[in-house]
């Protein structure tokens, strides 16, 4: 396993309780408050709009949103139970900048004080929105971070299901797709633990559901009739059996799947771009080719 000195300097100096099995969701939001509401650059616009009723950011950065028309819509991480909207434009300005893309962010409602299916409905009505409101879903690519994977997955199936266009494609960036974590022991991973992302599917569906249930995790779900999956995962992400098993489920279901398998790498390390850490660097490098190349075969289709 190779890592880039900084990248190990980053893990190395992780708190070691950052990912605590014991930690509540009030535990999650204090520790994820160093990690989020990183400074913009006066290049980001953000506009608050409404879209299906959500509240959602919309985000261009001068110089590198070359076409409005193009959409990254992207269900943000945050373990379901932290971070909202407010404290996440860092990020969407490191995907418009790094995709090129206008990016649109849903904030969705939070567990526990909004369980199941509240982050899950805000997705949904925000993407709705979006084509009610003019945006071609072959315009969008759906990007999901950590768990906004699994929002993201859930929003598919049910615009399938209810009969609405698909975006062009999806993009996942570590993502939960198995909120039981089966078949998994804790990795080389500091900011994922299973018991702790169990515990936060347990926020999320407030322990009424299995954590297998396909509703809350899609690594189980009905994926037929889906626009392509690029799934981008790292060797020791304590989340890599469910990104698997989701990338399987796919493939039987007639789903195209282009599975990355980055060695060394851990949860979330894209956000790490800002830092300077070149794996992440590297790995937007090939989200951008992907998307690019989405938008070209389509072209010539």
């Amino acid at each position: 396993m190779t890592r880039s000195p900084l990248l190990q300097q980053i893990i190395d100096s992780a708190p070691d309780d950052f990912a605590a099995p014991a930690a509540d969701y009030r535990d999650v939001r204090k520790m994820f408050a160093p990690f989020h509401s990183h400074p913009v650059s006066k290049l980001l616009k953000i506009e608050i709009a409404e879209y299906g009723g959500i509240r959602c950011g919309d985000y261009t950065v001068e110089g590198h949103t070359a076409n409005r028309d193009r959409i990254a819509l992207h269900c943000h991480g945050g373990a379901l139970v932290s971070t909202p909207l407010d404290e996440y434009h860092f990020y969407a300005e490191i995907i418009a900048r790094r995709t090129g893309l206008r990016v649109v962010m849903p904030d969705y409602r939070l567990a526990p004080e909004h369980p199941y299916p509240a982050a899950h409905d805000d997705c949904f009505n925000a993407y709705a929105g979006l084509l009610q409101q003019g945006a071609d879903a072959q315009n969008i690519v759906l990007m999901g971070e950590s768990c906004g994977a699994l929002l993201a997955i859930g929003l598919m199936t049910r615009a399938r299901d209810e009969g609405l266009p698909l975006p062009r494609a999806f993009v996942s960036l570590t993502g939960w797709f198995d909120l039981s974590v089966a078949d998994t022991e804790k990795q080389d991973d500091p900011f994922n633990d299973p018991q702790w992302i169990r515990n936060r599917g347990r926020d999320y569906s407030a322990d009424s559901m299995p954590l297998d249930d396909p509703r809350i995790s899609p690594a189980y779900a009905d994926l037929h009739g889906l626009p392509p999956l690029y799934l981008q995962l790292g060797q020791c992400d304590t989340n890599r059996e469910g990104c698997l098993k989701l990338a399987a489920n796919a493939v039987r279901a007639g789903v195209q799947v282009t599975l990355e398998s980055w060695p060394g790498m851990i949860q979330g390390w894209h956000g790490l771009v800002n830092a300077g850490v070149p794996e992440a660097e590297q790995a937007w490098q090939a989200i951008r080719s992907y998307i690019e190349g989405v938008f070209e075969r389509a072209k010539s289709a």
